[in-house]
């Protein structure tokens, strides 16, 4: 048993590889996968390294996947966990992330990652920690494709049989754990989700101008895997339409309100997308509030407006860079960025 800790000059890495000393099923192997390959990170393992000669550490420069892939060969275990150098898991995390590998046809399995109490304190994480909660319960734990990696284990062999992560999707690097687990899934093999086998993830530094940012790329990759092999679990049309529709017939008042002729339908048009923008907030809110007992921070959902225009600009973006076909673009060689 393998886990592979994905990170770039981020020391909380010490308090990950701590949390992996600390766990009810250790593992045998630890690989610190430094994608930036720096000395801060290579300090801290050897620190490790020499309480527990498992922890190694693995030269991987590269982005996120060409790192992972970097590992997943280097690693010697049949199964391989993997973590983000932000998230810290509790002692029963990695037993309870391998118990469902009992059966053969489970090839990956996956937990959900709430926020590390203390460090959600802005609007923007406070919405993304409730958001990812809603998430797991409603759409990974029915569609495991959608299960992120941070936080996933897999069985090696169904790297063996599909092959490593695309390294083509995006040049900054999204949606390669989806791609790679829709190769898995249509191998035969099925997807978990554990919600018992949690990790808390370190959310101190996420304001909503970064959420945004975040989901901008996220969305870029996303418009690839899409493209490429028809998958999604993001939004469907009728969902998205609002997001679109209220917008376009706020720029196309704007718009009418320049010729003198049209202007009086270019203020009913404007203040009508404008209104139904602000009911849109409010039946968001409404909603969130409903839900905020079980899932904390959905009080702040009218922030689904702006996250929804990041994912639309984001696969647009996608689809100015890689066409229609999501081929288009050569940007498969090695970006050396994270």
């Amino acid at each position: 048993m393998t886990v592979i800790v994905t990170v770039l000059k981020d020391p909380r890495v010490a308090e990950t590889l701590e949390s992996l000393l600390q766990q009810s099923r250790l593992p045998d192997e630890v690989l610190v996968d430094d994608g930036g390959v720096t000395d801060v990170v290579r300090t801290i393992t050897e620190r490790f390294h020499a309480r527990d000669p498992r922890i190694l550490y693995l030269s991987a420069p590269g982005n996120i996947p060409e790192s992972r892939n970097t590992a997943i060969a280097a690693a010697t275990g049949e199964f391989l966990a993997f973590l983000d150098a932000d998230e810290v898991a509790p002692p029963g995390w990695l037993e309870a992330l391998l118990r469902p590998f009992d059966d053969p046809s489970v090839g990956f399995t996956g937990g959900p990652t709430p926020g590390r109490p203390g460090t959600v304190r802005t609007i923007g994480a406070r919405y993304y920690d409730g958001y990812l909660q809603r998430f797991y319960e409603t759409v990974a734990r029915l569609r495991p494709h959608a299960l992120p990696m941070g936080n996933s284990a897999w069985r090696k062999a169904a790297f063996d049989r599909v092959g490593p992560l695309d390294t083509t999707l995006y040049r900054r690097a999204a949606s390669e754990d989806q791609e790679v687990a829709d190769r898995v899934l249509r191998a035969g093999y099925t997807g978990r989700y554990v919600r018992e086998a949690w990790v808390q993830h370190d959310f101190s530094d996420l304001t909503v101008l970064r959420l945004l940012r975040k989901q901008r790329i996220y969305a870029e990759g996303g418009y690839v895997v899409w493209r490429r092999r028809g998958t999604t679990y993001e939004a469907t049309g009728g969902r998205v339409l609002p997001y679109v529709a209220l917008p376009a017939v706020v720029v196309l008042g704007l718009i009418l309100l320049i010729p003198s002729v049209t202007r009086l339908a270019g203020e009913i048009l404007a203040a009508a997308g404008v209104i139904g923008l602000g009911l849109l907030a409010v039946a968001l809110t409404v909603s969130g509030f409903r839900e905020e007992a079980h899932y904390p921070g959905l009080k702040f959902r009218a922030l689904e407006i702006p996250r929804r225009w990041a994912t639309l600009y984001g696969a647009f973006r996608g689809f100015l860079t890689y066409g229609w076909s999501g081929r288009r673009s050569t940007v498969g060689r090695p970006s050396g960025k994270r």
